[in-house]
């Protein structure tokens, strides 16, 4: 498992904050291919599993992990498949989003990669008096920041992780969940949140205010922010959807990310799952019972 790129919500990062708070989690991993679910009871539907940008296959058989999950896990199942390129069957309930990721790499490789706009933007930024900090995400010290980003949810009415699991998950993955920001003056104007996980780390959140934008700080933000990650051997930054405005698309673009779409969201139901034992070559790790 170690070395596949697992996006956050398969990652071993996320599964330790889901334990922390008390979400049911179970991980079913083969000799080439991993996939984490969340667990929950709703009202009227009851059992209810998520698979979220999973499975994660290395040379594995989506199939054969899933025929496994369907067997040991006994309620609605909804998988949002990770690409195209992994069939996992099911009725397909939900279209893929859009997601696109940077590929890290040495400084100057990357700076090529930039679109000429993006480039002027952070050059401007490079000759402005901004000071970035790079620091562990901190329940004190950060309080600006996540107010910020709660605020900014509500007003753009988007959602996203609360600030309850962000600190959770600094509290679980010691170091991992990195805040850099944007000083003027002594002051914040702008900050990004990355969340380290495995071999890859994801842009989690932003937030800026006019003396920010005036300054381009989120363009010298998230270049510090994959440089940074480059040099502690990171090797993919994912930055979420781009579908959501053409703006934060553009944007994303310039900085020489990639973009595809999702497979979609399949739901399954244990009624219609053929009647296979679960494959005992299998590893489970889990504090969700068989039967949920």
């Amino acid at each position: 498992m170690d070395e596949l790129e697992l996006p956050l919500t398969q990652s071993v990062a996320f599964e330790r904050t889901c334990e922390k708070l008390g979400v049911n989690v179970l991980r079913v991993s083969h000799a080439g291919g991993t996939c984490l679910v969340q667990s929950r009871r709703l009202p009227v539907i009851g059992a209810f599993h998520l698979i979220s940008r999973g499975p994660v296959l290395g040379g594995e058989s989506a199939n054969r992990i899933l025929n496994d999950i369907r067997q040991r896990l006994k309620g609605a199942l909804v998988v949002n498949a990770a690409d195209d390129q992994t069939p996992v069957g099911g009725v397909k309930i939900a279209k893929g989003a859009e997601v696109s990721s940077v590929c890290l790499e040495a400084p100057d490789v990357m700076r090529q990669r930039l679109h000429q706009k993006w480039r002027n933007q952070l050059k401007k930024s490079e000759a402005s008096p901004l000071i970035i900090l790079d620091q562990p995400l901190d329940p004190l010290r950060h309080k600006w920041f996540l107010e910020a980003e709660t605020a900014q949810q509500k007003s753009q009415r988007y959602k996203s992780y609360p600030a309850g699991f962000l600190l959770a998950y600094a509290a679980a993955n010691k170091g991992q969940a990195r805040l850099y920001t944007a000083m003027l003056n002594d002051r914040p104007v702008a900050g990004m949140l990355a969340l380290r996980h495995g071999r890859m780390a994801t842009y989690q959140a932003g937030v800026t205010t006019p003396e920010g934008r005036q300054h381009c700080a989120h363009n010298l933000l998230l270049w510090t922010m994959m440089c940074d990650l480059q040099r502690r051997r990171t090797t993919r930054l994912d930055l979420g959807r781009s579908d959501l405005s053409p703006g934060l698309a553009h944007f994303k673009r310039g900085c020489g990310a990639r973009t595809k779409r999702l497979a979609g969201s399949f739901l399954y139901h244990h009624w219609f799952a053929p009647k296979e034992r679960p494959d005992s070559q299998a590893t489970t790790t889990s504090n969700v019972p068989v039967e949920a």
